[in-house]
């Protein structure tokens, strides 16, 4: 939360402020504080204090914003109910007011000379600028729109602020497209600003008060309700058969999920883990769960799945896992389906570990004599591969076991470790040959129902929409590092990123065409500029070059010429009730 910090304040007799600056400071969270873990930084200078209304709330002729109101408590501009002339006359009152009578804050005289004011009145109440980039922000609010999330994220916020706060961030998440443009002056330049006037675009800097907000439960628990109905609506099937899998979240955060892991690291870190539900068909999030880092068992996979039945009403039926989850207990109780379980008559689909309790080794082993035959090969994108099925007892229960060789990558791994490790390769046993000839392409699959091996290989596969989930949330919409002060903004920037990344599928999935990506949607859309006319609330929008054309008409979304923006303000984010 900012606050203001008031310099060198003097007051005359009457207690009027004659003289005195006051600038906004940021508090920003700092591992490496030694004392308070805190550390103050100056947003802006607010310039020469005319008035305070306490110590949150001020009166500032501001050198770049002319006469303002600043409140620390909203963090937000707006403009002066003092007159221009009134300020005028009041500079003058304060001229030629006798110096004996001033009197410093800290009860010493003032011996500094107030400057004699010769600026005309647009220097004290400056126009902001009238060109903003239009095409980028209009297409997405249309897509959001037109798929219907739009009604499900405006809908968790009563108050109208609220609502513009989340606009901003998603329209920020999504449209600087990995650039480092932070969200004050993202928005400053864009069209949204003239949507979102009740936001300060200072105050979407750390905004601290709305990923609180974002962080309460029952807005995670509002929001996925909503847009599962909506996706059920769309299909059936939505959420019933699901890839499951969890990243790792380092952070120096004050949380009750933060432990010690060094899954994925070469050392040990304290971390949390977000667990994420995604659903096969649509590859749409189902839910999250922030969980413990060094968490990896069923116990998470039942705590998800009950997660999912009673929150959302939805029975997942289908797992396909990551090798992080094979174990005993997975094994065992999914093969029995007992009751206690996951749940009865479920499917789960997971890679055998090379550890111990699993034949790893055995079944390589056992696989040799049949892995040149062309009876068991098939090619998949590409890549030739060796498949063939296998019952197995694994921890005394009998699993279905599918085991493969990527002919394609242990070749290359092979002749990679021959070439770089020649003298390691001679000492080799004729057996430790044979098996790094397939080593780097070799794995197992186990599952509790049949298929052919290309059809199992297909549903495996198929986790790579989770992992490119996860790593499009930590790259393009900077999920890390974790920078928030406590664990509910935590929850609240990631809940934000989650919906971001949603929203994101949503465009992708309205495209007539897949050929034009993300980026280029972006800035080709980007050079449509736009005019506000603040006498009439409208905005002009110029004639759209053939290049942003083709990008809406591939939306299909029509560049308007021109907008009143009352009436679209009005349709797009409510009045507060």
């Amino acid at each position: 939360m900012p606050f203001i910090r008031t310099q060198k304040l003097v007051y005359d007799k009457a207690g009027k402020i004659v003289s005195g600056s006051a600038s906004i400071i940021d508090v920003t969270y700092d591992p490496e504080g030694k004392k308070y873990k805190s550390k103050q930084t100056v947003r802006e200078r607010l310039g020469r204090v005319v008035e305070m209304y306490g110590k949150r709330k001020g009166l500032f002729q501001s050198p770049t914003r002319g006469l303002v109101v600043y409140d620390a408590d909203t963090d937000a501009f707006s403009s002066s109910q003092m007159t221009r002339a009134e300020y005028i006359n009041s500079q003058i009152e304060k001229k030629n007011s006798p110096k004996e009578n001033w009197v410093q804050d800290d009860g010493n005289e003032h011996e500094s000379i107030l400057e004699e004011r010769t600026a005309e009145v647009g220097d004290i109440f400056p126009e902001p600028d009238v060109h903003t980039v239009f095409g980028d922000t209009y297409l997405l609010i249309e897509v959001m729109k037109r798929s219907g999330i739009w009604k499900i994220i405006s809908g968790l916020f009563q108050d109208k602020a609220d609502r513009q706060r989340i606009l901003c961030h998603i329209l920020y998440g999504l449209l600087r497209d990995g650039s480092r443009i932070s969200c004050e002056d993202f928005i400053s330049k864009s069209f949204v600003s003239y949507l979102t006037r009740d936001v300060s675009p200072h105050s979407l800097k750390s905004d601290t008060r709305f990923f609180t907000l974002m962080g309460e439960d029952n807005l995670k628990l509002a929001f996925f309700t909503a847009y599962a109905a909506s996706m059920r609506d769309k299909e059936k099937s939505f959420g019933r058969a699901c890839y499951v899998d969890s990243t790792l979240l380092p952070n120096s955060i004050d949380s009750p999920f933060n432990a010690l892991c060094s899954h994925g690291l070469d050392a040990t870190s304290v971390q949390m883990r977000l667990a994420l539900v995604l659903d096969e068909t649509s590859l749409y999030p189902v839910w999250y769960e922030i969980i413990p880092g060094n968490l990896l068992d069923l116990s998470m996979l039942t705590t998800v799945t009950k997660d999912v039945e009673i929150s959302l009403d939805l029975h997942l039926s289908n797992y396909t896992l990551d090798a992080g989850y094979a174990s005993k207990e997975l094994i065992q109780n999914f093969e029995s389906q007992q009751e206690d379980g996951p749940a009865p008559d479920r499917t789960y689909l997971v890679r055998m570990p090379a550890k111990k309790g699993f034949p790893y080794k055995q079944l390589y082993s056992e696989m040799k004599e049949y892995q040149w035959k062309p009876k068991y090969e098939f090619v998949r994108k590409g890549h030739m591969y060796f498949g063939k099925e296998v019952v197995k007892t694994v921890f005394d229960r009998e699993v279905q076991c599918y085991v493969f060789v990527d002919k394609y990558n242990a070749l290359k791994g092979y002749t990679q470790f021959m070439t770089n490790h020649p003298d390691e390769y001679e000492k080799l046993t004729l057996r430790e040959q044979a098996w790094y000839q397939v080593k780097c392409g070799f794995f197992v699959l186990m599952c509790n129902y049949r298929k052919t091996p290309q059809q199992i290989l297909d549903d495996y596969f198929g986790r790579s929409h989770i992992e490119s989930f996860f790593k499009n949330s930590k790259e393009y919409l900077k999920l890390l590092p974790l920078c928030k002060w406590s664990d509910t903004t935590v929850r609240g920037k990631i809940l934000s990123d989650v919906i971001t990344a949603i929203v994101k599928l949503n465009m992708l999935q309205m495209r007539k065409s897949s050929e034009l990506s993300m980026s280029s949607v972006i800035g080709k859309c980007q050079s449509l500029f736009c005019i506000r006319d603040s006498k009439t609330n409208k905005v002009f929008i110029e004639k759209p070059n053939k290049q942003v054309r083709e990008c809406y008409e591939n939306f299909g979304i029509t560049v308007p010429r021109e907008l009143d923006l009352t009436t679209y303000i009005d349709e797009l984010l409510g009045s507060n009730e």
